[in-house]
């Protein structure tokens, strides 16, 4: 009896322990179960994070290709700094708005960005694009690519750089050659009085003057009996021409009606090309130390702060280089043969960095030289005469003809200054453009430009030398970046 009661306790315990062991493999599978349910979730929210990552970085990819294809054919007039920027600013405007990729957003910009609204990939995700300046010579591209909540960017930078040696024709941007065929081309008010004129050796053409001035609306006027035979642009849509007297603007008189025909305003903003005079700066290798006159000068540099006068009877052969900050007077009686080229002054500093020329001044350009060793690669180079960024320039006697265009930051012509230019006149600052008392300047364009590579630039404006020529926006594929 005691023997089966002791079996039956066992057998009761072994049960019990049998449904512990259950019910603990029961929590294990189940842990088990769950755990494989927590992983395959994560695996698959992993795979959904992952595919939306590559989605997003190839939405960005996507957007960089695009707005690089965008900027494939733009060919900025301006290398470097602000200038570049707000030329791509203007020209992805021209570009992508009122297109369908925009859906009727606009590109946007202002001092340091440029923002192209959200473009949308259908069934994929949407990107946009900002542009700013990663250096003064350098703007970076920034895609942003979306895919749901996930972003992704991918950068890329770009370089205008100016395109080496002479350019031929096709190479050269259509609004850099319209540039070089004025006459006259100011940032600033132009102002004509007295007897003062300026015309056109073969076509009225030759004498177009452009107002590029913002800051004044009166961007003209012309006094007493003042005339330009060619026609007046200005950039200003508000600007307007005062005419007072006997004055003219393309053959018609400022009593006339129909002389508003030769104004047009509101022409927008003109890109001055950049003066880069450094080209002519290695010829100058003798320093000048002063004389008197009855001498023969060959490429010389000027010391900054020299103030020299260089008086009568005196030949002057090659480049003169000047150093800033310097006050050069060529008095009467100069016999100039070359080229006359400035360092950089700065800006707002042409009253006290100055070039003057008084009495009579004779000048030829640098084809006129020596067929020699010293000036034989120096001859290969027509086309420009004075490039003096950041000074003011000063005639009050007649230079008979000029050879090359002249660019400065401020020109004064007074007296009976005037002559021949065969080229054009470039003032860069927002100081006035005046030509004044019995001025006249006649531009002759009638001449080919033979260049070194033998290229004749028969009927269009050539690019004279010691001007940047820029080429198209390039991509630096180093530059390429994800984050």
């Amino acid at each position: 009896m005691r023997i089966r009661e002791l079996h039956m306790r066992q057998c009761t315990v072994r049960r019990g322990i049998a449904a512990v062991l259950a019910l603990l493999l029961l929590v294990v599978l189940s842990t088990i179960a769950v755990g494989i349910a927590v992983t395959a979730d994560m695996a698959q929210q992993q795979s959904n994070n992952a595919r939306e990552v590559a989605e997003a970085r190839l939405v960005a990819e996507s957007g960089l290709n695009f707005v690089n294809y965008a900027l494939s054919d733009c060919t900025p007039a301006a290398t470097e700094g602000q200038g570049l920027l707000d030329e791509l600013a203007s020209y992805l405007s021209d570009t992508l708005n009122g297109t369908g990729n925009l859906d009727g957003g606009t590109v946007s910009s202002d001092d340091t960005t440029i923002t192209i609204p959200e473009i949308s990939a259908p069934g994929v995700g949407a990107f946009t694009a900002q542009l700013w300046l990663a250096d003064n010579e350098t703007v970076r591209l920034e895609v942003v690519g979306q895919r749901g909540d996930v972003s992704r960017k991918v950068s890329l930078d770009y370089e205008a750089q100016a395109l080496d040696d002479v350019p031929d024709p096709e190479d050269i941007p259509p609004s850099m050659a319209a540039f070089f065929g004025h006459g006259i081309a100011s940032r600033s008010k132009v102002r004509i009085t007295g007897n003062a004129s300026v015309e056109g050796m073969n076509s009225p053409s030759e004498a177009q003057v452009l107002s590029a001035t913002y800051s004044d609306d009166e961007a003209m006027k012309l006094t007493g009996n003042a005339d330009i035979e060619g026609d007046a642009f200005f950039s200003n849509p508000d600007a307007y021409a005062t005419l007072t007297g006997n004055v003219s603007i393309g053959g018609v008189s400022g009593r006339d009606d129909d002389v508003w025909d030769h104004v047009h305003t509101g022409i927008g903003p003109v890109d001055f090309p950049e003066v880069n005079p450094d080209v002519f700066e290695p010829f100058a290798v003798n320093t000048y130390t002063g004389g008197g006159g009855n001498q023969t000068l060959e490429n010389i540099r000027i010391p900054a702060g020299a103030n020299p006068t260089i008086s009568g009877n005196t030949t002057v052969r090659g480049v003169v280089y000047i150093e800033a900050p310097n006050q050069v007077h060529f008095s009467g009686n100069v016999d100039i043969i070359g080229v006359i080229v400035t360092e950089d002054a700065g800006e707002g500093v042409y009253d006290s960095n100055t070039i003057k020329f008084t009495g009579n001044t004779s000048v030829q350009g640098v084809e006129a030289l020596p067929d020699n060793e010293t000036f034989s690669e120096l001859r290969q180079m027509p086309g420009s005469f004075l490039l003096a960024p950041g000074f003011g320039v000063q005639f009050t006697g007649n230079f008979g003809t000029v050879a090359g265009t002249m660019a400065a930051d401020e020109f004064k012509f007074a007296g009976n200054a005037g002559g021949t230019v065969k080229g054009m006149i470039i003032n860069y600052s927002d100081s006035e453009f005046k030509l004044v008392g019995n001025s006249t300047l006649v531009f002759d364009r009638s001449d080919d430009v033979d260049r070194s590579d033998g290229t004749d630039y028969e009927g269009e404006p050539a690019v004279p030398p010691g001007f940047v020529v820029p080429g198209p926006l390039t991509a630096v594929p180093d530059s390429y970046c994800e984050y």
